[in-house]
């Protein structure tokens, strides 16, 4: 498949996005280039570089260390927060 990729000076990966299948490969007049990968593997935004028109992601990223971690909504910090209130006065109830 062609993807275009924008890279810094560095030719370190920013962003990149599908390519219609008829562009040649090789660097545009648009400020990207056209490249041909296999599938969409080590396409790490920030965290791969293009050399030789190849994607080489950075060896010691681990993609899945870097998703956000989900924070509790507000209802979820409630019901919390109630449930520890009910198992510390059922702690203190059952000490008398």
């Amino acid at each position: 498949m062609k993807i275009k990729v924008w890279t810094d000076s560095n030719n370190r990966l920013l962003n990149w996005a599908n390519a219609d299948e008829n562009r040649p490969v090789g660097p545009t007049d648009e400020g990207f280039e056209v490249i041909e990968v296999a599938d969409a593997v080590g396409l790490y935004e920030k965290h791969a570089s293009i050399v030789d028109g190849k994607v080489v992601p950075d060896a010691d990223y681990d993609p899945d260390a870097d998703r956000p971690k989900p924070e509790a909504s507000p209802e979820q910090q409630m019901i919390a927060a109630l449930a520890l209130d009910v198992a510390q006065m059922k702690a203190v109830k059952s000490s008398d």
